[in-house]
């Protein structure tokens, strides 16, 4: 039997500034972390979530973490309690706001991406959802963005978060034809046909509702997906 790896999506870690359910506090997102370290999960990166088609035998214990919008709180709070456990994630950027009050600056993420097991994605050139601009303007989104961070941060950069989780089959042709090699929806992929899709790695949004242990287990449980809308 086949569940679903958990592809975690955290945003902000800032509630103040946010005032939506997507931002939680940093010492709920340190708990989190220091949960699944003791929990015994396997911390795995999406290049691995989408060679294994995204599933996960029975007994296996693994989960993967991201994050969207390139927040400066993101480096301020995320990336200290990651290094220190040990967990692996992969942070999605949009180079239009990098270096803009509020987001992290370049030379944050050149230290990022520096250390095992932190990888840099895109989230387009700037937050646009991708389907609802002219198709070229997606187009040129999708590919300067990831020329943009290789450019800046002298690595490749594999992977891609469709804006507002937003995509459709020529976006999804669009992210492949620019060389990206796996690609992040939002939690709101249902349709059968999508499983097992690389560009359509499905992701668990986690807010202020998965606040409480038995929440967050039930989405670290690889059957999160069965019941259907989070």
């Amino acid at each position: 039997m086949k569940k679903f790896i958990p592809i975690l999506a955290y945003h902000s870690l800032d509630p103040a500034r946010f005032k939506n359910k997507l931002a939680i506090t940093p010492e709920l997102f340190r708990r989190q972390m220091l949960w699944i370290q003791g929990q015994g999960f396997q911390s795995v990166d999406l290049e691995a979530c989408a060679s294994r088609n995204w599933t996960e035998g029975l007994l296996e214990r693994q989960v993967a973490i991201t994050f969207d919008d390139g927040y400066l709180d993101n480096y301020q709070h995320a990336f200290p309690v990651l290094r220190e456990a040990g967990l692996k994630a992969s942070f999605f950027v949009t180079p239009e706001e990098i270096g803009k009050t509020g987001f992290m600056t370049w030379d944050m993420l050149r230290e990022m991406a520096e250390v095992p097991g932190i990888e840099i994605g895109s989230h387009g050139l700037h937050h646009k959802t991708l389907t609802d601009i002219p198709e070229s303007e997606a187009w040129t989104s999708l590919v300067a963005s990831k020329r943009i961070l290789e450019e800046k941060l002298g690595r490749p950069i594999k992977a891609v978060s469709y804006p507002c989780g937003s995509f459709n089959d020529k976006i999804v042709e669009m992210a492949r034809g620019a060389g990206y090699l796996y690609g992040c929806a939002a939690s709101h992929v249902h349709d059968r046909r999508f499983v097992g899709n690389p560009f359509l790695l499905r992701r668990i949004k986690i807010s202020e509702s998965s606040s409480s242990a038995l929440a967050f287990n039930l989405r670290l449980s690889g059957f999160y997906h069965f019941f259907g809308r989070p």
